[in-house]
């Protein structure tokens, strides 16, 4: 569900007179009778809405998204209820439409009552890019587990397991206990390299099945975690895909449990990503390749469609003009003469723009957006 398509259908979704967009991290309601303070954030964020638009002088404007909100309170009461699933939770609705999209996930959204022309995505996909789809590979000399973490929600997907083989070994117990400790020692060793080789074998059979969960279930990271022996083997195995690997031994508990323990480790893994992905389009753009940076340079070629992968500071604020032809500028750069309409929020609408252009979007983590600072937290990898 939540997929590019999905992304471009909320981006899709306009109205003149507006999309009314809410986004709370909901939690458990202790005592039913008291509403909870992440509730009361939701509502005053609504009441602060709704005193902007009582304001508005335009009577029939005024009026229908009073209404909307109105008729809106039955998704809103859902919205905050306990019982329904999901942390994050988000509803978009456009004012002169029945149309209604939900979306929820195990990691939080932060509380925010938005109403806008258009949905206000930015962040769903903040949140998106903090809980991305990544392959946790728990390494174990009995076996491999492998699960699928994605948005907040972990899930076992594979799991091998296999007894050593220990036929040699019985072979060798009668002659060793006849002769000297020096050929049991000598049995011993060969026993342990035997068993180190069998595991090995086993490591590299089970290879093809992470690499090709990696491609169906569109992993963005993989993290081997266990005895750093187990995981090099494994490492080497699963070849030319580079695995991050996690030295680390987890109890073999729920999924969820045994993420939670490389949580640090899958943030380092992301900022990792993003800070090489900046690099990528500052070392292209200098050396005159197909990239840009700054917003000026990027938002001409969002303009013309010519964007593949647009990057922003997951803290940047930007903002700028929409000209008569929709062409977006920033605030000091506009065309001589040009009347344009003020964009209080660039950066959704850079987002936006991007997504309708079928280009990916990379919220940059702000650890990782260091080198992107001495362009205003904007780049671009560029079609052509």
């Amino acid at each position: 569900m939540h997929d590019d398509g999905f992304l471009r259908e909320l981006v899709a979704m306009k109205d003149e007179m507006g999309v009314v967009s809410l986004y709370v991290t909901a939690g458990p309601r202790v005592d039913p009778g008291i509403r909870p303070a992440w509730e009361i954030r939701l509502r005053d964020e609504l009441a602060a809405m709704r005193a902007q638009v009582a304001a508005w002088p335009e009577r029939i404007r005024r009026f229908t998204v009073l209404e909307h909100l109105d008729a809106l309170e039955p998704e809103i009461d859902r919205l905050v209820d306990p019982s329904e699933p999901g942390i994050g939770r988000a509803l978009f609705a456009p004012v002169c439409s029945d149309e209604i999209q939900r979306t929820s996930l195990q990691v939080p959204f932060g509380t925010c009552a938005v109403l806008e022309s258009t949905a206000y995505v930015r962040p769903l996909l903040t949140t998106l890019a903090t809980s991305a789809p990544a392959g946790v590979a728990v390494v174990r000399r009995d076996g491999v587990r492998l699960i699928d973490y994605r948005y907040g929600k972990a899930e076992d997907v594979f799991r091998s397991a296999y007894e050593p083989d220990t036929d040699d070994w019985r072979e060798m117990r009668g002659p060793a206990r006849a002769g000297t400790d020096q050929r049991s020692s000598v049995h011993r060793d060969l026993f342990r390299r035997r068993a180190e080789e069998n595991v090995v074998r086993r490591l590299y059979a089970v290879a093809p099945e992470i690499s090709n969960r990696v491609g169906a279930l569109h992993w963005e990271d993989v993290l081997l975690v266990g005895d750093p022996r187990l995981t090099s083997a494994l490492a080497n195995a699963l070849r030319p895909l580079d695995p991050v690997r996690v030295d680390k031994v987890v109890p073999d508990g729920p999924a969820a449990d045994v993420v939670a323990r490389v949580t640090e480790e899958l943030v380092t893994v992301r900022v990792r990503r993003d800070a090489e992905l900046v690099q990528r389009v500052v070392d292209t753009t200098l050396s005159g390749g197909r990239a840009v940076l700054g917003p000026a340079q990027t938002l001409a070629l969002l303009n013309e469609g010519r964007v593949g992968c647009l990057l922003v500071d997951e803290n940047g604020h930007w903002h700028g003009e929409r000209g008569p032809d929709g062409f977006l500028y920033p605030a000091d750069q506009v065309p001589r003469g040009m009347v344009t309409t003020d964009e209080p929020d660039l950066g959704e609408r850079m987002i936006e723009r991007a997504l309708e252009s079928r280009a990916e979007v990379t919220i940059v983590h702000a650890h990782a957006a260091g080198a992107l600072a001495p362009y205003d937290g904007v780049g671009a990898l560029l079609r052509w």
